[in-house]
C-alpha cells in the first residue's frame, strides 16, 4: 500500500491519498482540513503511521466518521473535564489511562476512535513490571478490576462525546473477585496496637515525653476511626465545626477541598472513646479557630497517606494479621456493631454506604441475631 500528500489546485486544501491495488476502489483520499503545507505534512505523517500500525483503515466508512483526536489527546481532555473530582479518584484515572497508552498495549499516535477490545484487554490483563520487561509479577484480581472500572468511565465519556462509536470494553467481563470477608480487629488485637504505640514512645524517649508530631496522635486517630466508622480521609478532614458535643454527633461534610466517597453528608453518633478523645482535644485547644479536630501534637494537619503508613508499622509490631490496614478500622466498627445485633440499615447510615448490599457483607457475623429473629417470628404462640 502506498500513501502520498496531495494539494487540490482550486481550493488549496491538502488530502492524504492512499493506494492499494487489492482494494476496491484502489485509491481513497482523506481531507486534512488545512491549506498550510507544514500542518498538512504533520497530519499526513501521523495518519500514515496509524494506517501502517493497523489502527486505522482509510477505506472503512466507519473509521472516517469519528473525531480525529488521538487517544492521548482524548485522555487529557477527559482528565481536564474531571479535574473537580477527589484527588485520589483523579490519580486513579490518570494511572489507568497512562497504563493503556504504553506501546505494548496501543500503537503510537492511535486515534481514540480506533481504540479496540484487544487494546483494552491487553492492558487489563498485563502483569506488573519489576524494573524490566522480563521481570514481571502477575497482578491481583483487585488491580484488574480497578483498571476495568476506570477505563469504563473514560470509554463512557468518550462515547457520550462522540469520540468513540464502538465500545471497546463491551464483551470484556469485569474480572470476578472471590468472596472475601473484610478483615477486622478483635478488641484484644486493637489493644495490642495501642500498646505497641505506647511501648514505642517509652523506648524512644524514656519517661514517655515526646516531641510535637510524634506517634501518640495516632492513638487518637485509631480510636475515633473505630468509634465512628469514618474513612481515614474523613478523619483527617474532620473540623471542630463538624463536632457537636451537646447533641453527641459528628457530621461528615463536603467542602471545597474534600468530598465524601458517595458525595453525601451524614451524621454519626459520638460516644465512648471517640467522644472522650475529641472532648480532650477540644479542651486542650489553644485557639478558637475552626481547624482540623485531629492533628499532630503541634496542631499541624496529618496527611492520610502518612497516617496509613504509620498505622501499618504498629499493626506489624502488634503482630496482627498482615491484611489489616487503617481502613480495617472501619470494618472493625461495622463488624462489632453487627455482632451486637445492630440493624444493617442503621450500620448503612453510620458508614454512609450508598447501597445496603455493601453493608450486608457483615451479616454473616450475626448468626445468633438471625436465629433469635426467626424464633421471635415463628415461635409457637402461647
Amino acid at each position: 500500500m502506498g500513501a502520498r500528500l496531495r494539494k487540490l489546485g482550486k481550493s488549496g486544501n491538502y488530502f492524504a491519498v492512499f493506494y492499494d491495488g487489492s482494494r476496491d476502489p484502489k485509491e481513497t483520499s482523506i481531507a486534512l482540513k488545512t491549506k498550510r503545507k507544514n500542518q498538512a505534512m504533520a497530519k499526513f505523517v501521523k495518519l500514515a503511521k496509524e494506517v501502517e500500525a493497523g489502527g486505522f483503515d482509510p477505506w472503512d466508512p466507519e473509521d472516517l466518521k469519528p473525531s480525529r483526536l488521538t487517544l492521548a489527546e482524548a485522555m487529557e481532555a477527559f482528565l481536564t473535564e474531571k479535574k473537580d473530582r477527589r484527588p485520589k479518584t483523579l490519580y486513579a484515572y490518570r494511572l489507568a489511562l497512562s497504563g493503556l497508552l504504553k506501546k505494548e498495549h496501543t500503537p503510537p499516535a492511535l486515534m481514540v476512535a480506533h481504540l479496540r477490545q484487544e487494546h483494552v484487554r491487553s492492558y487489563i490483563e498485563a502483569p506488573k513490571r519489576n524494573g524490566s520487561a522480563k521481570d514481571t509479577t502477575e497482578v491481583t484480581v483487585a488491580t484488574k478490576r480497578h483498571r476495568y472500572r476506570h477505563l469504563s468511565v473514560f470509554v463512557r465519556w468518550a462515547m457520550e462525546k462522540g469520540y468513540l462509536r464502538r465500545n471497546p470494553i463491551e464483551g470484556i467481563a469485569m474480572p470476578r473477585l472471590g468472596k472475601r470477608v473484610p478483615e477486622f480487629l478483635t478488641p484484644t488485637e486493637l489493644e495490642r496496637i495501642l500498646t505497641a504505640i505506647d511501648a514505642y514512645v517509652d523506648l524512644k524517649q524514656p519517661g514517655g515525653h515526646i516531641r510535637d508530631g510524634e506517634v501518640l496522635w495516632l492513638k487518637d486517630f485509631i480510636l475515633v476511626a473505630v468509634g465512628t466508622g469514618m474513612r481515614l480521609s474523613e478523619v483527617c478532614s474532620l473540623r471542630w465545626s463538624d463536632v457537636d458535643f451537646e447533641s453527641g454527633f459528628v457530621t461528615v461534610r463536603n467542602r471545597e477541598d474534600f468530598r465524601t466517597k458517595s458525595g453525601h453528608e451524614r451524621r454519626i453518633p459520638l460516644v465512648g472513646d471517640a467522644f472522650a478523645v475529641l472532648k480532650r482535644r477540644h479542651t486542650e485547644r489553644t485557639d478558637d479557630l475552626d481547624g482540623p479536630a485531629l492533628t499532630y501534637g503541634d496542631g499541624r494537619p496529618v496527611r492520610p497517606e502518612y497516617a496509613s503508613k504509620r498505622f501499618k508499622k504498629f499493626a506489624r509490631l502488634a503482630k496482627v494479621p498482615e491484611r489489616i490496614k487503617f481502613h480495617s478500622l472501619r470494618h472493625t466498627c461495622a463488624s462489632w456493631l453487627t455482632m451486637k445485633g445492630v440493624s444493617p440499615a442503621i450500620i448503612q447510615q453510620i458508614l454512609g454506604h450508598a447501597d445496603i448490599s455493601t453493608t450486608m457483607i457483615y451479616s454473616h457475623l450475626a448468626p445468633d441475631v438471625m436465629k433469635k429473629a426467626m424464633e421471635s417470628a415463628f415461635a409457637p404462640q402461647e
